[in-house]
């Protein structure tokens, strides 16, 4: 989360921070002599960091500090007459002197000095501060009764500490998203450069600026998006933008005014989060929704096994589906899902009938060869504590117990809603044909994919699978499907987005079955994120203590919003008590409820008087919800969209251009 700053002076912030440092002209007492032509004969930040360069304060309040390097350090501390003295050591610490409030001590020489640049010997090495790598060179200066510790770094090397604190590649591996970070983050640090000034830095190394850790959290991912968008920054009418970026903005971004006083700047207005229009496609079928013979519980499974060749492709009838199935069915149905998963058939000897369903659990464990993986894989207390069910006493022999409890550990077989497997009961097709279907899903039968959609186009989709990407000629009577977080239903047309997860099979090129799956959450780009929906539970008492910094309203009546912004956030609220009003705007709702977000509905359970008992925050979102929705840009960088496209989503009216 950004926090907006008003003194950002783009330009000659840095140079201005290095002329303070190098004007500081003081005496000090004669430091150590150093061996001749080991070092340069004059110190300039310019000659150790090149331009354009950022300061970053690491730390403001600091007693000591310990700086070192592989070939140790050299500290350059001001002189007379505008001069600088070098001091050598494998490792230098600092801390405050205890003979003047202004000057720092050197504690491995006694020395005492009003500032410090701190550089390393051998070229090329990283500087150590207390430990963590940072590139660049360190500054350090005595403020009130402490130190600040400085990193000047060249704004691309600072780039490389950021981008993967604010947009973890491991969490987020999508170049597009994390070059629209890169170009934020450093869109931000231009803009305010300058910003603390008044304390020897230009930016904090905090979420209140930017998260900066230095070297010790780069990765090769976020360094290639920082690299492949050098000196590219956002601007508008010629001036790096006010680059804020939110990590989870639930959906819709909000306009910035509405969260930070005086922030009316156009591109910070609320925007939809979603993938652009052009990473949508529709596909439709000629084959009805619902095929005749199909119910909610076996459709897609019948349509699955047909389009493996476990099924023959014919009108099944419910009356077929509720019938009892025959040993030659069962042993039909078995033996084609064996081939359909190109595995060695299994041998087992079972007497008839198969149609005993626990018979055919062992039957069909047996056929897919998994006795061993039962034996082996399930721990010797899992068949007791898996088969914990009424009708346990109906599996005669070890072996049915064996198999049900496999099949029951892969998600295979489930038991009914009174707690059996009805096991002594004769099985129907519509239950052996679903077993079937899931024990094919399981082994993985070759024809059946997963991957990721890549858009259609003329009768072909395209589909990113095990790295590569394939494209497939799209069945006209292909039998959709949609699963909305493992809740299935037909369909007779599905909208797709680009990098929606899909599975299909597909013969001979043929796609025969299409199965998307979707979120409950809606088509939001960032709702991938753990943040995008949560809920608070408050009571009135939790409430007056939240806001006590705010004010005090005694005994807590109400919550009520007062103004809603653009993106449904609550931009106004008042919170009502017994004695007075509060009045919020902003940041301060959040703030002062200690939710994650302004976008939220509330509730309010009542006591048996009537009194409001506790307030339920029911919100999406972390973070202010103003420019750049961090989850959101992975979102729609899965969909295709290019860093600039997300950029110019986020940001409208901006330009995205090199700036040096």
């Amino acid at each position: 989360m950004r926090r907006v700053h008003r003194n950002g002076n783009a330009g000659a912030a840095v140079a201005a921070a290095v002329a303070v440092g190098m004007g500081l002209a003081v005496a000090c007492r004669t430091l150590p002599a150093r061996p001749a032509g080991t070092l340069p004969q004059a110190f300039s930040v310019e000659a150790f960091v090149p331009s354009p360069r950022v300061s970053v304060g690491l730390a403001t309040d600091v007693a000591r500090v310990a700086i070192t390097a592989d070939s140790g350090v050299v500290a350059w501390v001001p002189a007379e007459r505008r001069a600088w003295l070098p001091v050598e050591a494998p490792t230098l610490d600092f801390g405050r002197s205890p003979l003047s409030s202004s000057r720092l001590r050197i504690v491995q020489t006694g020395d005492d000095v009003e500032s410090a640049f701190v550089v390393p010997k051998g070229e090329g090495e990283i500087l150590r501060v207390d430990g963590v790598p940072y590139r660049g060179i360190v500054e350090l200066r005595r403020t009130d009764e402490a130190l600040t510790v400085i990193d000047v770094v060249n704004v691309e090397e600072y780039l490389r500490g950021v981008v993967p604190n604010e947009l973890s590649p491991q969490a987020f591996p999508q170049i597009e998203a994390l070059k629209a970070q890169a170009v934020a983050a450093r869109t931000y640090a231009l803009r305010n450069l300058g910003q603390f000034q008044a304390r020897g830095y230009d930016i904090c190394a905090t979420a209140a600026c930017q998260v900066y850790k230095g070297k010790s959290t780069e990765s090769p991912l976020s360094d290639r998006a920082v690299e492949e968008t050098r000196g590219i920054a956002a601007t508008y009418q010629g001036t790096p933008i006010e680059a804020l970026y939110t990590s989870t903005c639930g959906g819709h971004t909000e306009d910035g005014e509405n969260v930070f006083d005086g922030q009316s700047a156009p591109y910070l207005h609320g925007v939809v989060c979603a993938p652009e229009k052009s990473a949508w496609s529709l596909v439709r079928t000629t084959a009805p929704a619902r095929a005749q013979g199909d119910d909610e519980d076996s459709g897609r499974d019948l349509a699955l096994l047909v389009s493996l060749g476990v099924l023959e492709a014919k009108t099944c009838s419910p009356a077929f589906l509720k019938g009892v199935a025959s040993d030659a069915e069962l042993k039909t149905w078995t033996s084609r899902l064996v081939a359909a998963a190109k595995r060695k058939p299994g041998e087992t000897e079972i007497e008839p009938p198969l149609s005993r369903r626990a018979a055919f659990f062992r039957y069909l464990v047996g056929s897919m060869g998994w006795e061993e993986r039962a034996r082996r894989l399930l721990a010797p207390g899992d068949p007791d504590y898996l088969l914990q069910i009424e009708d346990r006493v109906d599996l005669v022999a070890p072996e049915e117990a064996l198999a049900a409890a496999l099949l029951i550990q892969e998600g295979i077989l489930s038991p009914f809603p009174d707690n059996t497997l009805r096991a002594a009961r004769p099985i129907t097709r519509a239950q052996a044909l679903s077993l079937v279907a899931r024990t094919a899903e399981k082994a993985g039968a070759p024809a059946l994919v997963s991957g990721e959609f890549q858009g259609s186009e003329g009768g072909q989709m395209k589909v990113t699978a095990a790295g590569a990407l394939l494209s497939f000629v799209l069945d006209p009577q292909v039998r959709l499907f949609r699963s909305l977080d493992g809740s299935r239903a037909a369909a007779s047309e599905l909208s797709l987005a680009t990098g929606d997860a899909i599975l299909f099979v597909a013969q001979e090129g043929r796609v025969t079955f299409l199965e998307v799956d979707q979120s409950r959450l809606g088509a939001a780009a960032d709702r991938t994120s753990r943040y995008f929906r949560w809920e608070v539970r408050l009571s009135p008492a939790e409430v007056a203590k939240a806001i006590v910094r705010y004010g005090n309203v005694g005994t807590v009546r109400d919550v009520v919003p007062r103004r809603i912004g653009s993106s449904g956030r609550v931009v106004e609220m008042a919170v009502v008590g017994s004695d007075s009003e509060l009045a919020l705007k902003g940041l301060k709702i959040r703030w002062a409820l200690g939710l994650r977000e302004n976008l939220f509905v509330i509730d309010r359970q009542l006591s048996a008087n009537g009194d409001v008992e506790r307030f339920v925050f029911t919100g999406k979102g972390w973070g202010h919800g103003v420019g750049l929705c961090q989850v959101g840009a992975f979102g729609m960088a899965r969909s295709g969209s290019t860093y600039t496209a997300i950029l110019s989503h986020y940001y409208p009216g901006v330009a995205i251009e090199r700036v040096y």
